[in-house]
């Protein structure tokens, strides 16, 4: 589970998009990202920060969002691990497949294999 704590008031009103839905009433919505903090958990026990999402034509002008928040990653174990790493496992069909043999060249310069 991913918790986010935004700052409302740092909210840009003019990115917040308004869609009608399928039965006519409307509703609004404001597209975010989630930035994980280079080094780890910062002092507040934070995992990262919550920006406003920008467009492509935004990115490429270097406009830069300013951060609106922040996020916790509840499914990591305090351990310090990275979290769904060590919960994930190969499939069972992968486990005990044998590993593919390495084909050596033998250095002649045969070219018959080739069909042109």
């Amino acid at each position: 589970m991913i918790t986010l704590s935004i700052d409302t008031s740092k909210i840009d009103k003019s990115l917040l998009k308004e869609v009608t839905k399928r039965d006519g009433t409307t509703t609004k919505f404001l597209n975010i990202v989630c930035f994980a903090n280079k080094d780890g958990k910062d002092a507040h026990d934070n995992d990262g920060i919550v920006k406003h999402s920008l467009t492509k034509d935004q990115r490429d002008a270097g406009i830069q969002s300013p951060i609106i928040g922040n996020y916790k990653d509840k499914s990591q174990p305090s351990s310090g691990n990275n979290g769904w790493a060590d919960k994930i496992k190969p499939a069972k069909a992968f486990q005990n497949r044998p590993k593919p043999q390495a084909q050596v060249w033998d250095g002649a310069d045969d070219d018959s294999h080739i069909p042109f």
